[in-house]
């Protein structure tokens, strides 16, 4: 079952890629200080990272392709590279619900073996879009090495700083039954992040500041608070 995933999933990207002339193409690239990821830290201690990805919509379809990936300076198999593939819409003017299925590799391990060395995801997500702080929810299932469930609630609020420039705070709150942890471990909420950006458009480029502080809150998962943060440059199609 994860081979068809992973092909089904490239093969979408090969053929529609160059044939929707509607689609929108992005591109964005951050340089972060850590790569933390739902409360773990999944690069050699306290070193950075550059994380690029490229977003493919098609049209106003609803269905996305994102191809994401995270560079390590100091390891090698620390490299990872994702496909998701998504589909969005909006139920009403104020509820945006969102769903898809996530491909995660690691391809620069020693002695890859795809069995071994990905990882396949399904997430559903909600978002109350004009409601205060547009508060969401995420379910995400790993149903194969990462074997369980992660929820994710999140709150995002934009200030305007200047005419031209805002701010956007965001605090999310992890919940982890079992999803890459030992067996045995009981479920409990695993992280809380605090979090801001400032993005600065520049024509088609928006570049951006941001800052996030991660309390690990499942000794599972570790026992050190994270501060991390970088610079992001994004190009978005008019």
């Amino acid at each position: 079952m994860k081979k068809p995933v992973f092909w089904l999933t490239v093969s979408f990207f090969l053929i529609f890629f160059p044939l929707t002339l509607l689609a929108e193409l992005s591109f964005k690239a951050d340089l972060a200080s850590r790569y933390i990821w739902r409360g773990f830290d999944l690069n050699p201690y306290k070193k950075p990272v550059l994380q690029p990805e490229v977003d493919y919509a098609f049209g106003d379809s609803g269905l996305a392709l994102n191809l994401w990936a995270s560079f390590s300076f100091e390891r090698k198999e620390a490299h990872e590279v994702d496909f998701t593939l998504s589909y969005s819409r909006e139920i009403s003017k104020n509820i945006l619900l969102k769903t898809g299925v996530i491909h995660y590799a690691w391809h620069f391990v020693e002695d890859f073996r795809f069995e071994d060395d990905t990882s396949q995801e399904v997430f559903l997500a909600a978002e109350l879009t004009e409601f205060f702080l547009r508060p969401s929810i995420t379910a995400f299932y790993d149903f194969t090495n990462g074997d369980g469930l992660y929820i994710l609630f999140k709150t995002v609020c934009s200030l305007r700083l200047l005419s031209s420039v805002r701010a956007d705070f965001s605090t999310s709150l992890g919940y982890n039954a079992g999803q890459w942890l030992a067996e045995g471990v009981d479920p409990g909420f695993s992280d809380l992040n605090l979090g801001y950006t400032i993005p600065v458009d520049i024509g088609n480029l928006q570049i951006s500041h941001f800052a996030n502080y991660t309390i690990v809150l499942l000794d599972a998962i570790g026992k050190e608070n994270h501060l991390w943060y970088g610079i992001s440059i994004a190009y978005k199609k008019n």
